[in-house]
């Protein structure tokens, strides 16, 4: 409960103030470095931040 007054406080995000595979994996072969392995998760390998809505209505207009 505290955790979430303060991320509410701070207007943090968990879903979209963590790095993402898809994200970093996108900036190192726009970057030309070798990629990174994939985590061990098909969850977390292809899950894309820009495309989910976490409800918080701070969230959606800082990222526009």
């Amino acid at each position: 409960m505290l955790r979430t007054l303060l991320h509410r406080i701070a207007r943090r995000c968990e879903t979209h103030d963590r790095a993402a595979y898809v994200t970093t994996s996108r900036l190192e072969r726009e970057l030309g470095m070798p990629t990174s392995p994939p985590p061990a998760s098909f969850t977390d390998e292809h899950a894309d931040p820009n495309l989910i809505d976490c409800g918080h209505s701070w969230c959606r207009s800082k990222r526009r």
